[in-house]
């Protein structure tokens, strides 16, 4: 896999961590505001599983660009 491929994927995968990184907090706070209903149990789950994914990603992410900027064992 050339250098910019494996770049650009990395790329993505920071990017895609992006709306994960806004949605999570967003999930739990609407579930610490909405302690009067049994759901925000359900709620705050989602929020935290989305915000360990969103760290997951970025630094899956980082981890694939810096890969292919340092890596020079490949040639």
């Amino acid at each position: 896999m050339d250098n910019k491929e494996l770049l650009f994927k990395g790329i993505k995968y920071a990017v895609g961590s992006i709306p994960l990184m806004f949605l999570g907090p967003i999930l739990i706070h609407n579930a610490f505001m909405n302690k009067h209903t049994w759901i925000h149990y359900i709620v705050l789950g989602v929020g935290i599983f989305v915000c360990i994914t969103a760290v997951s990603l970025m630094f899956k992410g980082i981890k694939i660009m810096m890969k292919s900027l340092f890596d020079e064992n490949e040639n």
